[in-house]
């Protein structure tokens, strides 16, 4: 890890050689008790604590089947049936919390008979089903009513939400004023700071279903490829950033529950930001940057036709402001050993303690590595040499970082932690956020 914190420095001092990266092998794995299929995009996973002993637990979705996992990595338990998975990549198609107000948690998922089973988290013991709800597509949790997370709220289409209880299914609202993202489920988190959860898009739902705000962005919603809810300018309500997906008309969009607060045209002239993430990549930077991975293919970033240009990507940065930082070829800093076709499943990682923010992200276009890399340069810091099915950052060791978690093509969930001590003061657990807890649940390859 001494190696890891050189490279920090090497970065930071703007040398422009490239430091090897560092490998990292794995602190723990466990195998998991059911089927896990490299070459179906379906399915997912998450953390939540199941049993209520303070330790974050894994819950792993899959063509039919639901698994609980402990902190450890003993099986709790395994359900098989016709669970309906979301269409697009990578969502857990599951919820976890306090559905009925009771002693202890449960877990919720849609099957293919449009109907929701609800078992004990910590069992799997069937609790009831909830009827009657046409056919959603997509589930998630939220805190409607003031009362926790006790409501479910079900999508049907890129513009119908409808928000139940989760005791009995009662209906407490239904609106078609949502604008949904393209590929992507809806998104939910305190957006107003007023306790209870709003729903976020192209367009802002309240937690009483109707619309936060007067504002309309330009162009159709169903052309938003990403988003992500962070605090990008600091106090006030919760941002929402938006990848647009129209050429040489592609912006990033930040909006919030009053204002569009600013929308900045790609800086390629013809390349849509595609994925993003949010997060202080640069501590000295008032807010958050913003990351831009860039589509790699549709645009004009790839210098070629040929490997490892084909589909090569272009990132970019930028401030709270939606002024450019920098934008580079991802190519020019990759590992040899890296596929040219650049990275998904990105998410901000806080991987030592301190202020500045990282990527985690794997091997774009196949089941591959994963890597930790500074937003701002480029640069690989850590290889995980792994096969990635799925890739995902939490705190689960509640050290004030987060930790590297990935479904294995073998089978296994392997953890990558930093085993270094923290020389960095104790932060509050990312957990009493929001919009951690709920994008932590509720998310999937576009919008990690």
């Amino acid at each position: 890890m001494m190696k890891f914190m050189a490279m920090l420095l090497l970065v930071a001092s703007g040398a422009a050689a490239a430091a090897t990266p560092l490998e990292m092998q794995p602190a723990r794995e466990f195998p998991l008790a059911q089927p896990l299929s490299a070459e179906t995009p379906l399915g997912g996973f998450f953390v939540h604590d199941l049993d209520s002993d303070g330790r974050m637990d894994f819950v792993v979705s899959s063509e039919g089947h639901v698994g609980a996992y402990s902190n450890s990595g003993e099986k709790m338990w395994v359900w098989e049936g016709d669970i309906q998975l979301f269409d697009f990549a990578h969502h857990p198609s599951v919820i976890a919390g306090n559905l009925n107000g009771g002693d202890d948690d449960e877990v919720a998922f849609l099957l293919k008979d449009d109907s929701i089973l609800v078992l004990s988290a910590a069992t799997g013991e069937p609790r009831r089903r909830l009827e009657d709800l046409a056919k959603p597509v997509a589930i998630g949790i939220a805190n409607l009513r003031g009362l926790g997370d006790q409501d479910i709220v079900l999508q049907y289409d890129l513009t119908h939400l409808r928000a139940i209880q989760g005791e009995d299914g009662q209906t407490i609202w239904e609106t078609d004023q949502y604008k949904a993202i393209e590929h992507s489920p809806f998104r939910q988190a305190d957006l107003d700071g007023d306790g209870l959860d709003e729903f976020a898009g192209a367009a802002l739902i309240d937690h009483d279903g109707t619309l936060m705000h007067d504002w309309v962005l330009d162009g159709r919603h169903e052309w938003m490829d990403s988003m992500v809810i962070a605090d990008v300018v600091p106090g006030g309500p919760l941002e929402i950033v938006l990848a647009e997906q129209r050429g040489a008309n592609s912006h990033t969009d930040v909006v919030n529950s009053e204002r569009i607060v600013w929308r900045t045209l790609n800086p390629w002239d013809w390349e849509d930001p595609d994925k993003l993430v949010a997060g202080d990549f640069d501590p000295d930077r008032p807010g958050l940057e913003i990351f831009n991975r860039s589509s790699g293919g549709d645009g004009v970033v790839p210098r070629g036709e040929e490997e490892p240009f084909r589909n090569e990507q272009g990132p970019w940065v930028l401030d709270a402001n939606g002024d450019l930082i920098t934008k580079y070829y991802l190519n020019d800093n990759k590992p040899e050993r890296w596929t040219g076709h650049g990275i998904e499943e990105i998410f901000r990682i806080d991987w030592d303690g301190g202020p500045k923010d990282y990527l985690a992200a794997k091997e774009r276009h196949e089941v591959g590595a994963a890597a930790i890399i500074d937003a701002i340069s480029g640069e690989f810091l850590v290889i995980f040499p792994v096969e990635a099915v799925r890739l995902y950052v939490a705190d689960i060791e509640g050290d004030s970082r987060e930790e590297v978690i990935v479904l294995d093509k073998s089978g296994a969930v392997k953890i990558f932690t930093n085993a270094e001590p923290n020389p960095y003061p104790p932060k509050p657990s990312l957990w009493e956020q929001s919009w951690y807890r709920r994008q932590k649940q509720n998310w999937n390859y576009y919008s990690p």
